[in-house]
């Protein structure tokens, strides 16, 4: 017959969405603390308080489990998705974020991941089933709802510019972006070529 205590790890045993968040949760915090190279799914599974078997019926191994934790983070989570009331700050909200999601496991990951996987496309390992572009889509709609750019000015390349320049200071210099850089990808490159249109 089950002990109380066994009763009560039973019933406050997570399952599911929570579970996995508590697990991606766990990776971005090993990362922070240990690196990649150093990130073990014992540590993981500890710090997420559940079991190693648990992990591995879900991702096969180290790189794939760190590739779910990026990937969970691209695009941003809908309700994390800026709305200011104005087309420049929610661009610098979504790069702030980006940011601090590559602060927390990109740049922990990526060199890590390179060796692993060998040179596979960047593209393909965050985004197995191709860019949607749904965080900037949803920035640029409400600017356009707002009156501030017109409609024909939201091209493919404008919803992917202010992430990819992004993206690109973030590996070219493996360092957080700092807000004058985010202000200058912004106000020199981004709104001067959506605004015109």
């Amino acid at each position: 017959m089950p002990t109380s205590q066994h009763q009560d790890k039973l019933k406050n045993r997570r399952r599911g969405k929570e579970l996995e968040a508590a697990i991606l949760q766990a990776v971005r915090e090993e990362l922070q603390e240990q690196g990649y190279s150093n990130l073990t799914m014992d540590g993981v599974a500890e710090r997420s308080g559940t079991s190693k078997a648990v992990l591995y019926r879900r991702w096969a191994n180290r790189a794939e489990i760190v590739l779910a934790a990026i990937r969970e983070r691209v695009p941003l989570p809908l309700e994390e998705v800026p709305d200011s009331g104005n087309l420049r700050d929610d661009v610098c909200g979504v790069l702030r974020s980006m940011n601090q999601n590559n602060i927390e496991v990109m740049m922990k990951a990526f060199y890590g991941l390179v060796t692993e996987l060998g040179a596979m496309p960047l593209a393909s390992l965050i985004f197995p089933e191709g860019r949607q572009n749904r965080t900037m889509t949803l920035v640029l709609q409400r600017a356009v709802e707002r009156g501030e750019v017109s409609a024909e000015a939201v091209t493919p390349r404008m919803l992917t510019l202010p992430a990819d320049l992004a993206r690109h200071e973030l590996m070219l210099y493996n360092q957080p972006m700092s807000e004058q850089t985010i202000a200058n990808i912004v106000d020199e490159v981004f709104l001067p070529l959506v605004l015109k249109r």
